[in-house]
């Protein structure tokens, strides 16, 4: 028994690479043609080789979490399969063979095993809450109960492509402003660690008293060039004790609380926030889930914890058999547009669509809303840096103005 570390092509002549354990090259070989693949190269890592020790770090050791293309693609390829007849098993085999995502195939391949002796696809893949996230294991679970598990691997593929646009957004949103606070913080550095000292020769060589903003300047520097383990030891306990704050219940709610306030970027980030919940929601009433399960899920892909409250305090009066609508309405975290849309799903019968427009329609006021925020922030950024730069520079002349006084006395 050896491991192959393989590359293969498929009819289509597309590459694949993985890993297989087998006997020979031979055996290697014929469980690659079951999966439609012919084997191109091959190297043996070998059971108790150096190689196989390298290989085994490789998979257990800083292994990457698959990205949500792999997601995707691993999803797809699963309903075709399932679609086209073959038993889970041999399903997951084959796309365990293709997958060139390390972590992602070891994923498969233990799930293939633990559904081989006896337990359900779902009850398999919450083992790997790393790769198969909540939301995922509920669609599989409605699949395997109601029969339609291609349907629902078809929609598990749809929301992870979904959620990569939304992320997309945000990271548009950010990437400027984020880009520009690095550089004037390195402008900024810069100009205390080389500039300012500099400055500061010639003041003492005159004993000129310092204005307070020249004061403040000189301070600044002298602590970087010459106590900087305070400032590093500050920023990074401060890091810490921040981390460490919102990962209590009460700082991330603080925290999230917080952001849906934040000027220009609190509208975003409740659209976001709305856009997830609403399109998750529709994924799992599409998949079949019952309601108060979908809630449940769906409130968890929100990213936000204000959000996800508001709905997991809302499920106790549905449980009551309160109306849907009116009881989001009541929690005060969505816009009028969304309670209009759900009572009209309640009353048509065609909540999944309702959603599913929802949607649709912050997808696209979401990516309006990031160019129209990234319009505003240019013109507001450069008036924040220059007015970093007037002041170091006032900071840094006030005194020289002066210094004329100074040589008549």
């Amino acid at each position: 028994m050896a491991i192959y570390r393989y590359n293969a092509r498929d009819k289509q002549g597309k590459v694949a690479s993985g890993i297989q354990i087998a006997d020979s090259v031979s055996e290697l070989r014929e469980a690659l043609r079951n999966s439609d693949l012919y084997l191109t190269k091959y190297t043996i890592q070998g059971g108790t080789s150096s190689e196989s020790k390298k290989l085994s770090e490789l998979q257990i050791g800083p292994a990457k979490k698959p990205k949500l293309g792999d997601m995707v693609v691993m999803s797809r390829q699963f309903a075709t399969l399932v679609r086209a007849g073959l038993n889970i098993t041999e399903a997951l085999h084959t796309i365990a063979a293709q997958t060139p995502q390390p972590m992602l195939a070891d994923a498969l391949r233990q799930v293939r095993a633990d559904v081989v002796a006896g337990s359900s696809l779902a009850e398999s893949m919450r083992k790997h809450p790393k790769v198969f996230n909540e939301l995922y294991v509920a669609l599989v679970e409605a699949g395997e109960a109601g029969g339609t598990l291609d349907q629902t691997l078809e929609t598990a593929a749809d929301q992870f492509d979904r959620d990569a646009e939304l992320r997309e957004q945000v990271k548009s949103a950010l990437t400027y402003p984020t880009l520009v606070l690095v550089a004037s913080a390195g402008v900024v550095a810069f100009m205390l660690v080389f500039i300012v000292p500099s400055f500061k020769k010639v003041y003492d060589q005159f004993n000129a008293k310092l204005p307070p903003i020249t004061q403040v300047l000189v301070w600044l520097s002298d602590l970087i060039v010459h106590r900087s383990w305070i400032v590093i030891t500050v920023m990074v306990a401060g890091g810490y004790a921040f981390k460490k704050y919102i990962d209590t219940p009460a700082g991330r709610l603080f925290f999230d609380g917080m952001k849906l306030k934040i000027p220009m970027f609190g509208p975003l980030m409740r659209k976001i926030a709305v856009a997830r919940f609403t399109q998750t929601w529709a994924g799992l009433q599409r998949g079949g889930l019952q309601i108060l399960r979908a809630l449940d899920v769906s409130s968890k892909t929100s990213g936000n914890v204000v959000i996800r409250n508001s709905i997991m305090s809302a499920q106790e009066q549905i449980k009551e058999g309160a109306n849907l609508s009116g009881v989001i309405d009541s929690t005060g975290q969505f816009p009028p547009m969304v309670i209009q849309m759900v009572a009209a799903g309640e009353q048509s019968g065609n909540l999944d669509e309702m959603l599913e427009e929802i949607a649709r329609f912050y997808r696209r006021d979401i990516d309006y809303s990031v160019q129209k925020m990234t319009r505003l922030i240019e013109p507001l950024m450069t008036m924040v840096v220059g007015g970093i730069v007037l002041f170091i520079l006032l900071a840094l002349y006030m005194p020289v103005f002066n210094l004329t006084n100074v040589m008549r006395k």
